[in-house]
C-alpha cells in the first residue's frame, strides 16, 4: 500500500520512528565526540568554528553529564513509546523536545553566540518531532498507570536542566597537557630574551617576536591563536582581565597558526570562516616587522573585529603603521617563515588536542581552548604560577 494511504494511526508511528532513529544518530555522534574529548572535530566543521565552541562550552554538560547524552536517552523513549503509545508519555516527550529546543537555541544565539548545524539539527527534529506527539495525542489510548504523571515529571526534568546549569557546577571547557614542544631549528635572532619551557625545547625571543606586554617580564607565555577563531577573540579578552588583575608580570609572545589549508597543511575539516586567516596572519606579522611599538593597536584591530574582508584590514593597519612601511614589511621573506613556524608547533600540539587557542605555560604546560570564563583562566594561572589570588 503506497504511502500517503496510510492512516493516520499507522503513519504517526512510522514516522516517530524514523525522526527518533535519526536524532539517535546525532546525538550518539555528537555524545560520542564529547566523552573522546574531540569537540573540535566534527565533519563539516573547521578547527575554531562555532561546532567545538558550542561542545565545548559549559553549556554541553549538565552535573558533568553531556547533555547530547541526555539527549539520546530521550529519544531512546521515544523509539520504545511508538511501538506501546501513550497519551501521557507522548505529551511528556513532547514538552522535554520542545522545551529542552527553546532552551539551548536560546543558548546558542544569545550566551555562545555561535552556531553549529549538527545541534540546530537535533534541535529541529525536536521541535518536528514534538508537532508530529501534539499531533498523534487524538489518537493515543490514554494512561492509566503511573504513566499518567509523566507530563510532570517532564515539567520537573526541565527545571532541573536550567536550574542544575545556571546554578550547578560549573566543567571546565578547555583541556590542558603537559607537551614537550621540540626546537624545529627555525631561526632566532641572538639578540634580546630568549626563553624554552622545556629543556632542549622550542626557543622564544620575547624582544623579536610579536607581543603584548613588557619583553623583561617576569613570566612569559606563547599563544597560538587564529584572527578568525571566535575562541582566541575570547581568550584575548580573558588575558586582559588577567593583566588587569597582575599587571606588567607577564609577556604573552602572539605566534598565529591560521586555520585555513592553504597555508595550514594539519588542518582537516576546512570552514569557510576560515577563508581570510591565511591574509590576517601575515598581515599582522608584516605589521609587527614594520612597527613593533604600534603592533599591539593592529593586533587589537584585527582580533576585536569579526569576520574583517582582508582589505580592509590592510587599509586599517596601513593607517596604523604606515602604508609604505607595511607593504616594504610584507616582502620580508621572515613573515612567512615566522607563520610556517608556528604552524609546524601547531602540528606537533595538535597530536594532543586540536582546539586553538594554545596558551602555553611554565613547565611546558599547555591549555587548549576556551576557559569558561575569564575568573577560571585568572584561576588556572595563579595555580600554575604560584600567585597570590
Amino acid at each position: 500500500m503506497a504511502w500517503p494511504c496510510l492512516p493516520a494511526a499507522v503513519k504517526a508511528p512510522l514516522i516517530l520512528r524514523l525522526l527518533s532513529l535519526t536524532g539517535l544518530l546525532i546525538c550518539g555522534y555528537l555524545a560520542g565526540l564529547k566523552l573522546a574529548g574531540k569537540t573540535s572535530s566534527l565533519a563539516g566543521c573547521g578547527q575554531g568554528s562555532g561546532c567545538g565552541n558550542v561542545l565545548g562550552s559549559e553549556w554541553s554538560q549538565l552535573f558533568g553529564i553531556p547533555v547530547s547524552l541526555l539527549a539520546f536517552v530521550i529519544y531512546l523513549a521515544l523509539l520504545i513509546a511508538s511501538f506501546r503509545p501513550s497519551r501521557s508519555l507522548y505529551g511528556a516527550l513532547a514538552i522535554c523536545l520542545t522545551g529542552a529546543a527553546l532552551w539551548f537555541v536560546g543558548i546558542l544565539y544569545l550566551t555562545i553566540r555561535a552556531v553549529c548545524p549538527w545541534c540546530l539539527a537535533m534541535h529541529t527534529i525536536g521541535v518536528v518531532t514534538s508537532i508530529v506527539l501534539v499531533a498523534s495525542l487524538r489518537d493515543v489510548p490514554p494512561s492509566k498507570s503511573l504513566l499518567r504523571f509523566a507530563p510532570v515529571a517532564a515539567l520537573l526534568a526541565l527545571l532541573t536542566l536550567v536550574v542544575g546549569q545556571i546554578l550547578g557546577p560549573k566543567p571546565d571547557t578547555h583541556a590542558s597537557s603537559k607537551e614537550a614542544l621540540r626546537d624545529q631549528g627555525g631561526a632566532i635572532e641572538n639578540a634580546g630574551r630568549r626563553i624554552a619551557f622545556t629543556r632542549g625545547g622550542k626557543r622564544y625571543n620575547t624582544d623579536t617576536m610579536p607581543h603584548l606586554g613588557p619583553p623583561d617580564a617576569k613570566y612569559v607565555m606563547v599563544k597560538y591563536f587564529d584572527y578568525t577563531c571566535i575562541s582566541c577573540r575570547k581568550v584575548h579578552e580573558q588575558l586582559q582581565f588577567v593583566e588587569k588583575k597582575h599587571p606588567g608580570l607577564f609577556c604573552v609572545i602572539l605566534l598565529p597558526v591560521p586555520l585555513n589549508r592553504s597555508c595550514n597543511p594539519f588542518i582537516t575539516n576546512q570552514s569557510p570562516k576560515h577563508q581570510h586567516a591565511c591574509e590576517l596572519a601575515r598581515l599582522s606579522v608584516a605589521a609587527w616587522k614594520a612597527s613593533p611599538t604600534k603592533w599591539p593597536k593592529v593586533h587589537e584591530q584585527l582580533i576585536s573585529t569579526l569576520d574583517l574582508p582582508p582589505e580592509v584590514a590592510e587599509a586599517a593597519v596601513g593607517q596604523i603603521v604606515g602604508h609604505d612601511q607595511l607593504e616594504l614589511a610584507k616582502q620580508d621573506p621572515s613573515v612567512e617563515s615566522l607563520i610556517k613556524s608556528s604552524v609546524k608547533d601547531f602540528g606537533q600540539l595538535k597530536k594532543e588536542n586540536s582546539l586553538l587557542p594554545k596558551l602555553m605555560c611554565a613547565g611546558g604546560k599547555v591549555l587548549h581552548g576556551e576557559p569558561r570564563s575569564a575568573e577560571a583562566l585568572l584561576s588556572v594561572l595563579n595555580q600554575i604560577y604560584d600567585l597570590v589570588p
